[in-house]
């Protein structure tokens, strides 16, 4: 048996540590106000979180997304499978977008007095929506073959459709908890808008897609101005010519609208009390704004066990907004999404907690001032260093693979039996295929 590690090198990472360390305790110091936590208060609360299954095929990916609301109240339930073709670029991402959506959608609906508790972070939701590359390209794709009055009128009338979808949607969680039909509109409605897209069939566009790549490498290149400079000047020649497929036309209004229904489940959600709450291992949100290079938590560990002597409960505020977020809203979409528009502006209120000594050292955000109030309510619901209602959710969303699979069988024996043919779609699993 031979050793990985030596001694010398164990030595090495040891000092490695230990430099960064000091580096942090001096940079951290006199700057970090770890305020106490508020007595509690009692709240009424709903903790949202969602869940996916897949499985890839022959070209085929069959799919269930479902989110899953518990709190002080009736728990609710939203359920959508699907099948598509499968996309390398996008198929992942389209399953992730319309998790997200059902997410927000559950957490706008239930409960008007409740507060909304959500897994993960504001600002991933405002910047990092799944297939935006693709939904820009396809509001550009629209306002190029068939003009921007078009595109407007399409956001506009899918908009409207998105505010009856959800009253019908509130009104059917008032008889029934579980939603299985009708709860993603952007699939249903496609064939509503045929006739964008069979007019935008054979016009020509210009694909950017070398462009976006030589970007990215233009970035990081030891004079990332000048290089950007010498793309611009030569932007036509990258450009590509070509005329769309009735099929790309199609995918291109897909997309937009499974955009926007995104965007509009964000907007809803963004009218009621929020707390995200994420384990914030990775974060850098004080340590970038000191030049250090390493993560926050380590080191905002290290600094309070200097200070307290020990790993103390409380929270720290690291900002209350006013920090715009690295992202802006296609311009054709801002007067209907005014909320998430403001958020993208002005950014968010983030902090800190650690709710036990001890506990996870969380990353918490809100659309709401954090400060005691909001932490207050919060910690009514903490027992032992966790939110109970955010694991509870965990726990009633989570997709079993052995109930996923048991049930993607039934649908695929059903249908082999109905139609033979499609077993060359249905044949084989993910591994002859990768």
């Amino acid at each position: 048996m031979y050793r990985l590690i030596s001694r010398a090198q164990a030595d090495r990472i040891g000092e490695l540590l230990e430099r960064e360390l000091e580096e942090a305790e001096r940079a951290l110091k006199g700057k970090i106000e770890w305020r106490e936590l508020p007595e509690r208060k009692p709240s009424k609360v709903y903790a949202v979180d969602g869940s996916q299954g897949k499985q890839r095929l022959s070209g085929t990916i069959i799919y269930t997304v479902s989110s899953f609301a518990f709190g002080n109240g009736p728990n609710a339930r939203m359920v959508y499978t699907n099948a598509m073709l499968y996309n390398q670029g996008i198929s992942d991402q389209i399953i992730r977008l319309q998790m997200e959506t059902l997410e927000n959608k559950i957490g706008a609906l239930v409960g008007d007095e409740h507060m909304i508790l959500m897994d993960g972070t504001l600002t991933g939701s405002l910047t990092r929506p799944p297939v935006y590359p693709e939904s820009v390209r396809g509001i550009t794709t629209i306002s190029e073959t068939l003009g921007d009055d078009k595109l407007e009128e399409l956001v506009d009338d899918f908009v409207k459709k998105l505010e009856e979808h959800y009253d019908e949607l509130s009104r059917q969680l008032e008889r029934k908890r579980e939603l299985r039909e009708g709860v993603i509109l952007a699939d249903e409605a496609l064939d509503d808008y045929a006739e964008y897209y069979r007019a935008m069939e054979s016009k020509p566009v210009t694909n950017y897609d070398g462009v976006f790549k030589m970007l990215k490498e233009a970035v990081k290149a030891e004079n990332p101005q000048m290089a950007l400079m010498e793309i611009a000047e030569k932007l036509e020649e990258y450009g590509e010519e070509k005329k769309l497929s009735i099929e790309d036309a199609r995918n291109s209004i897909h997309v937009v609208l499974g955009y926007l229904e995104y965007l509009y489940s964000l907007e809803r959600l963004l009218q009621k009390d929020l707390i995200y709450i994420a384990k914030s291992f990775y974060n850098r949100k004080i340590t970038e704004k000191l030049g250090i290079k390493a993560v926050d938590v380590p080191f905002l560990d290290a600094y309070l066990r200097k200070v307290f002597g020990e790993e103390k409960p409380g929270y720290y505020i690291i900002t209350q907004g006013s920090r715009a977020i690295s992202h802006r809203l296609p311009k054709a979409l801002k007067k209907h999404f005014p909320l998430v528009d403001r958020y993208i502006a002005e950014g968010v209120p983030m902090a800190y907690v650690r709710t036990m000594k001890g506990g996870v050292i969380y990353l918490l955000q809100s659309n709401r001032k954090i400060g005691d109030e909001l932490l207050a309510r919060l910690l009514w619901h903490e027992s032992n260093g966790y939110i109970r209602p955010l694991q509870k959710a965990h726990e009633g969303v989570k997709i079993e693979q052995k109930l996923f699979k048991a049930e993607l069988e039934a649908l695929l024996n059903h249908l082999r039996r109905k139609n033979p043919e499609l077993r060359v779609f249905l044949k084989y699993g993910r591994s002859p295929l990768e």
